[in-house]
């Protein structure tokens, strides 16, 4: 009798634990929903290219005085329209990381009260990378960390990329003819849809 209770505890220890364990497994996984390694992206290819071709504005940070209508701008509305996500976004940290001896800044943009169009950007936070090849890049070179603080409208669609999907985007002015034109195009196309 003196050993059989140890190996009671053991069991009813050992049944617990599979149960926690059983249980606790399907609640992690259904959280989170579909992880992004099951999702498909587009290839960044086609009229993308031109969407989301990983530029800021010169107007946006004072390097140009003149700018296109937006209204009447079609990029801007397609952009729209395409994008995953467009919102006015403030840039909260700049990093910088060297791949290949080549400098990569790491810019993570935080998303100012509720996105404009949201199609799949589950947080209200995103990070993008931009290279040496982005046309991005010697804007953000120069500016460097001056550009903490900044806000911008940003246009933001995910890719198919090697192992995980990269995040191309476009950042205009944050402007009130800008917003008023996505606002706009926003709601053309959900005319459209219905």
């Amino acid at each position: 009798m003196f050993h059989a209770r140890p190996r009671l505890y053991l069991f009813t220890f050992l049944s617990f634990s599979l149960v926690v364990a059983f249980l606790g497994a399907p609640a992690c996984g259904s959280a989170t929903g579909p992880s992004q390694s099951r999702q498909t992206f587009p290839p960044y290819a086609g009229t993308a290219l031109q969407l989301f071709d990983d530029r800021i504005d010169p107007i946006a940070v004072g390097l140009a005085d003149v700018a296109d209508k937006p209204r009447t701008n079609p990029v801007l509305r397609a952009r729209t329209q395409s994008a995953e996500a467009v919102a006015r976004a403030r840039v909260s940290t700049l990093s910088v990381d060297s791949i290949g001896g080549n400098p990569v800044y790491r810019l993570s943009l935080t998303f100012i009260d509720r996105p404009l169009v949201r199609r799949g950007f589950p947080a209200d936070r995103i990070e993008i990378a931009v290279r040496p090849d982005s046309p991005a890049f010697g804007v953000v070179k120069w500016l460097d960390a001056r550009l903490i603080g900044r806000t911008f409208i940003g246009f933001f669609h995910r890719f198919a990329g090697n192992d995980e999907p990269e995040v191309r985007f476009h950042l205009s002015a944050d402007d009130p003819e800008v917003l008023a034109a996505v606002r706009e195009a926003s709601a053309l196309s959900e005319l459209s849809s219905k």
